[in-house]
């Protein structure tokens, strides 16, 4: 039962995911070469042996092959399946053939069709963002701490239940996913924590001259200042000052129990504050009582991240993390409008192409070690683990992930991938000469070389990895 169970949330998953991902991307690559009347001869999903095969009207073989690690698309004048093209493929030609072969098109048609690949990759992800958006909201998780791990970096830094954590190393942490991303891009162990720290303390409002419009006027006020948040995201629609205190009246019940600057209100005596406003008619309505404030303060802690292992997955994983679970009673999904489904979405896709940006120049500048690059193993068990916990919508935000990474990888300036010949092709348009082909050759045999490194390198990356996470 066990083989059956994984089958199904490990090899099914991954091959849909794989399938879909190099489909979207070729086709990108196939479209715009039939619009441009580049005639694409083969269309392929996977390599190897072919399994099935269909030639449509205008001669493209489209082929599912036996090893679903890929995929390509050939175009008329191509050597091989790499596209590839050699003196004596194109000679073969007819001059009606040559006018559809890829090799003799004009430079910015080739530009065009090499980019379409990894562009369709970027908008699959901003559609399936959609769909997820459209379907089931944006789930947000805000950094309040439910749970602190027993021996975690986060208990001997000292944070607590309740505290919720605004920034990490210096960046803003808005929501858990993001308190994530930035633990896993951490390039040292030891890190910056700011957390809001909720506190309670009591006053009572005390009678205090003021000028109001140049007359002198008295009433009980607890003696705090607010100040606008900077925040867009915080503030509401009129713009309403927020309950976060600038500065303490000197002498005034407030500087006497102890809130100071920064410090963020959240309720009186039980009654939730959203604006400066709702404080000051909470005052004004109970001028004689003592009143209970809570409030947050903003403090920073030093934590030194540690291997932890999670149970929450078969096996374990065990990964360098803070150590805090998130907290469900604040956890909520926002439903988005339909005006406002496309700008998230396109949101969410930068927001993820920057951070794996960051993650891939930590690595290139020595800052990051390179056991942290995935390769196809890696993937399978990903997607496995996605749709094993997070279902459906899990699954389609996994995919829209990769595809992400896909689109952008294959925009790197590496010959033999599509950002490789981008560069050559823009070389070639501006020097206005074709670079030699011996030249190309050799070029593309460095590419090679090169991503041949890396996909042993992530392979090995992957299988230390599994023995590490079923073993140890």
């Amino acid at each position: 039962m066990e083989i059956i169970s994984n089958i199904i949330y490990y090899v099914v998953p991954f091959i849909v995911l794989l399938g879909i991902l190099v489909f979207v991307h070729e086709f990108g690559h196939f479209i715009v070469a039939r619009m441009l009347k580049v005639k694409v001869v083969a269309f392929s999903i996977g390599f190897g042996k072919e399994l099935w095969s269909r030639t449509d009207k205008k001669g493209t073989e489209w082929k599912i092959s036996a090893i679903p690690l890929g995929g390509y698309c050939q175009f008329l004048g191509d050597g091989d399946a790499s596209s590839s093209t050699t003196d004596d493929s194109l000679s073969k030609l007819s001059e009606e053939d040559k006018k559809q072969a890829f090799a003799l098109q004009s430079t910015w048609k080739k530009i065009l069709i090499v980019v379409a690949g990894p562009l369709f990759n970027y908008l699959l992800a901003i559609l399936l963002f959609m769909v997820l958006f459209s379907c089931y909201g944006k789930m947000t998780i805000p950094t309040y701490i439910g749970e602190v791990m027993a021996n975690s970096a986060a208990e001997k830094a000292g944070i607590m239940v309740g505290d919720k954590i605004v920034m990490f190393n210096g960046n803003p942490t808005p929501d858990f996913s993001a308190l994530i991303r930035e633990t896993d891009l951490a390039t040292q162990d030891e890190v910056e924590v700011v957390v809001e720290r909720r506190n309670t303390l009591r006053l009572t409002a005390e009678n205090t001259a003021q000028k109001v419009c140049g007359k002198k006027v008295e009433e009980k006020i607890i003696g705090v200042i607010a100040t606008k948040s900077s925040n867009a995201d915080n503030a509401n629609e009129n713009s309403e000052l927020l309950p976060i205190v600038d500065s303490v009246v000197a002498g005034s019940p407030a500087e006497k129990a102890g809130l100071q600057k920064g410090d963020i209100i959240e309720s009186i005596n039980g009654t939730e504050i959203i604006t400066f406003a709702d404080l000051k008619q909470y005052v004004a309505a109970h001028q004689n009582e003592e009143l209970e404030i809570a409030y947050r303060r903003r403090i920073t802690l030093s934590a030194n991240l540690q291997d932890t292992v999670t149970e929450d997955i078969p096996g374990g994983i065990k990964r360098r993390m803070l150590g805090v679970v998130s907290s469900s009673e604040y956890a909520f999904s926002k439903e988005i409008s339909l005006s406002r489904v496309f700008p998230e979405s396109v949101k969410e896709t930068y927001n993820l192409t920057v951070m794996t940006l960051r993650g891939i120049g930590q690595i290139i500048t020595g800052h990051r070690g390179g056991k942290d690059i995935g390769g196809i193993i890696r993937i399978a068990e990903l997607s496995g683990d996605a749709s094993k916990q997070g279902g459906l919508s899990g699954f389609i935000y996994f995919m829209a992930l990769i595809s992400v990474n896909l689109g952008l990888i294959n925009l790197f300036p590496i010959p033999v991938l599509d950002g490789g010949n981008l560069v050559i092709y823009i070389i070639e348009m501006v020097s206005r000469r074709e670079i030699k082909p011996k030249v190309k050759d050799y070029i593309f045999k460095f590419g090679l070389i090169v991503l041949l490194i890396i996909m042993l390198l992530a392979t090995w990356n992957d299988i230390v990895h599994l023995i590490g996470r079923w073993f140890y």
